[in-house]
């Protein structure tokens, strides 16, 4: 079930009839059909045994659903490294692709983010992103870009203000 935020009502229909339940963390009442909707909605749905994950339905809060799944420990007493599973390997296995993607083993992807302390804490932050097994993301990569952009906003600002640029005063190679 995709938005199933009221499957708890009907949590033992679920886990008999469907690989899953995916749902938000802590979305309610903001539409008619998630009236009854209830943070404790995803703890209930794996008490019961059914595989939850969560979703976010957002480009947004897509890159901090580690914190939404801190709400399950919150909100439901959900062990860390069960909540986990709400944002890795069930969505995984719900969606088919368990054996591409969803927990660390040889032979899937190498999809990845290296967290500064533990991933459910709002204080940890994304030290490194790998996907199929290339970095996409590091804080030293992204120091560096930041520190090659301030360069260039420097030059280009002085060479409006008229300043001479180093870079025009050297010759082009079709000059020699």
């Amino acid at each position: 079930y995709q938005h199933g935020l009221e499957t708890y009502k009907v949590a033992e229909a679920v886990k008999a009839n469907a690989i899953g339940a995916s749902l938000f963390s802590d979305w309610w009442a903001y539409k008619v059909e998630v009236q009854d909707a209830i943070a404790q909605a995803g703890p209930i749905l794996w008490e019961t045994g059914v595989s939850v994950s969560y979703n976010s339905d957002s480009d947004e809060l897509v890159r901090r659903l580690n914190t939404e799944a801190a709400k399950a420990v919150k909100y439901g007493n959900v062990p860390p490294e069960e909540a986990l599973k709400f944002i890795t390997i069930n969505p995984a296995t719900q969606l088919g692709i368990e054996d591409r993607v969803g927990s660390i083993e040889v032979g899937k992807d190498a999809d990845l983010a290296i967290w500064s302390g533990d991933p459910l804490s709002g204080l940890s932050r994304c030290e490194a992103t790998w996907i199929d097994g290339r970095e996409y993301y590091s804080l030293e990569k992204d120091a560096q870009l930041r520190a090659a952009n301030a360069a260039e906003r420097a030059r280009l600002i002085a060479k409006l203000n008229g300043k001479p640029d180093k870079k025009d005063d050297e010759p082009s190679e079709s000059e020699d």
